[in-house]
């Protein structure tokens, strides 16, 4: 049987703020997978929030999980998003921790498996072919010396979602282009409609989901593909132009309403907005279609409904449909666990029970899209037409190679983070364009220098 973390002892360390490091002495933290009745019991900390969404994971995967293996238990501890980066990260200098190490982005894990704080996977992988499990992409970014340290949790991207109600109450079609984008951009504020919405309240790197947006949309997979490759700097002016756009953008009152309420007004509020017809249309990733019901129809008493559309292009010669492409993240073995080839078990599990893998993904669409292969007939028949429509395009993407780069995944770890804080004092008016792509390509110089950038994703077709 799970067993999960009390509320109490959640809320606890998200409320105190503590460092996981002055716990780490205690029961609570330790890296204590144990063993005992012949029976294994490992650790895992994962930020599944919200109680639907922790029930689902501890019924239909750890619960499922454990019925297949008799001998493995999986006792899973909850938290936030950026708690569970803290102490975790705390945990792993401190040698301790979980068994199973859930990663927020793909850059942190690559940054992990150079301290050497995770496990090396590459024996677990050959023994049971993992190659053929998992897409070979999406293991690409956790390839470091030709070992592999990681496996990758959910297959990302962006996409614009727009008020399906609202659009056919005023005829708006979903734009394909800039000009289209700015024109129902302007009609919409010309009905007190704001255009897009958007906040980093809840989530402090949200930002550099919009880079994402602008980068790939405006200057394209080619020219980020030469940039994270050194062929060119991220001087550009195509880069400067992506963020100048965007701030225009901001400076219009279209994004969120205004800057000021970008960073004040939480990303419920936001969804609430959303749903009631205030707000046209919100470029988010595919991970918030779990949770968009909430703003819509019966569960929000407004009658409305939603659809997602791929994002624009915002320059002539950008691909439409385009999609960027990366991982949610990733899950691995703390180089300190007790029981690695239990927890190998667990992965194999996961990533292999196709049937399940697939199941999931219609269950909760957005959360659990792991990238395997799979035929579009295989996928469950129930399976919401918007979900379906977003894992045959991505997987599409790869196949046909009209895809980008989403920055928590193909930057390095540093350029990654002041991705989001430079743009920040831009959007603040601390800093320009200029110069915060000048400030990015030096910080990134030193990287490339250094070593830490991630294996790149070369344009071209990738097979599922």
């Amino acid at each position: 049987m799970t067993e999960s973390a009390t509320v109490t002892r959640r809320n606890f360390l998200a409320g105190t703020g503590l460092a996981a490091g002055a716990l780490l002495s205690g029961s609570a933290l330790a890296a204590c997978s144990s063993q005992s009745n012949g029976r294994t019991d490992l650790q895992l900390w994962i930020d599944i929030t919200g109680a639907a969404n922790e029930k689902y994971f501890s019924t239909h995967v750890i619960d499922v999980f454990e019925k297949a293996d008799r001998k493995v238990e999986v006792d899973t501890t909850f938290y936030q998003g950026q708690d569970l980066r803290r102490v975790i990260q705390t945990a792993l200098q401190a040698r301790s921790g979980p068994d199973l190490v859930r990663g927020a982005s793909a850059s942190l894990t690559q940054a992990w498996s150079k301290a050497h704080t995770l496990a090396d996977l590459s024996s677990y992988a050959a023994k049971d072919h993992w190659s053929s499990k998992i897409s070979s992409w999406a293991l690409k970014p956790f390839i470091t010396g030709s070992k592999l340290y990681a496996l990758p949790m959910r297959v990302d991207t962006m996409l614009l979602y727009y008020n399906k109600t609202l659009f056919g109450q005023k005829n708006w079609k979903a734009p394909t282009n800039r000009d289209e984008l700015e024109a129902l951009a302007e009609e919409a504020a010309g009905h007190g409609i704001i255009p897009f919405g958007a906040t980093n309240v809840d989530w402090s790197a949200a930002s550099e989901w919009l880079m994402t947006v602008f980068w790939n949309h405006y200057s394209g997979p080619q020219a980020i593909y030469q940039a994270l490759t050194g062929q060119i700097p991220w001087t550009e002016p195509t880069f400067v132009e992506a963020v100048e756009l965007l701030q225009s953008y901001f400076n219009k009152g279209w994004m969120g309403g205004s800057t000021a309420k970008y960073y004040s007004v939480p990303s419920a509020t936001m969804g609430a907005q959303f749903g009631d017809g205030k707000i046209a249309m919100f470029p988010q990733g595919e991970w918030w279609m779990s949770s968009l019901g909430q703003f819509f129809g019966s569960a929000a008493h407004n009658g409305n409904d939603w659809d997602w559309a791929p994002l624009p292009a915002l320059q002539s010669g950008i691909r439409y449909p385009l999609y960027e492409i990366g991982v949610g993240g990733s899950l691995g073995i703390s180089a300190y666990s007790s029981h690695p080839s239990q927890a190998a078990q667990f992965l194999n599990w996961y990533y292999g029970d196709t049937q399940q893998a697939l199941q999931r993904m219609a269950d909760v669409p957005g959360t659990y899209n792991i990238p395997i292969p799979f035929s579009a007939s295989s996928l469950p028949s129930g399976m919401d037409p918007r979900s379906r429509r977003l894992v045959t395009a991505t997987q599409q993407a790869m196949a046909t190679g009209d895809f980008g780069y989403v920055t928590w995944t193909w930057w390095p770890p540093k350029s990654d983070t002041f991705v989001y804080q430079g743009l920040d004092q831009v959007l603040t008016g601390k800093m320009t364009a200029k110069e915060y792509c000048a400030q990015l390509n030096q910080i990134f110089r030193q990287e490339m220098k250094a070593g830490t950038i991630p294996p790149t994703l070369k344009p071209g077709r990738y097979q599922a």
